[in-house]
């Protein structure tokens, strides 16, 4: 299942809000934008994907992050997150 946002919301409530929807298991995949701020752009966009990073690594949860900036709307950071499998038989994340 997947989760798709593009709320007009500072980026750190939307990192917590597609954490928890992850870490919950309400979705395995999410794709949303992070609206980046006027300044410190890059700051902000690392501090949310390490936010979301820990909090998957906190509760198990093996995943990938992937994060572009895309050429027809520079003013946010697309992010795709995708739960994968664990490396260990019989246990699904």
């Amino acid at each position: 299942s997947w989760m798709v946002c593009d709320m007009v919301e500072k980026p750190a409530k939307v990192a917590a809000l597609m954490a928890q929807w992850l870490v919950n298991g309400w979705c395995r995949e999410t794709i949303f934008n992070l609206k980046l701020p006027m300044k410190k752009r890059y700051e902000e966009v690392s501090h949310n994907l390490a936010y979301i990073q820990a909090q998957l690594d906190e509760h198990g949860i093996n995943a990938q992050i992937q994060a572009r900036q895309l050429y027809h709307d520079r003013e946010e950071v697309t992010v795709h997150v995708r739960r994968i499998w664990a490396a260990v038989g019989g246990r699904r994340d």
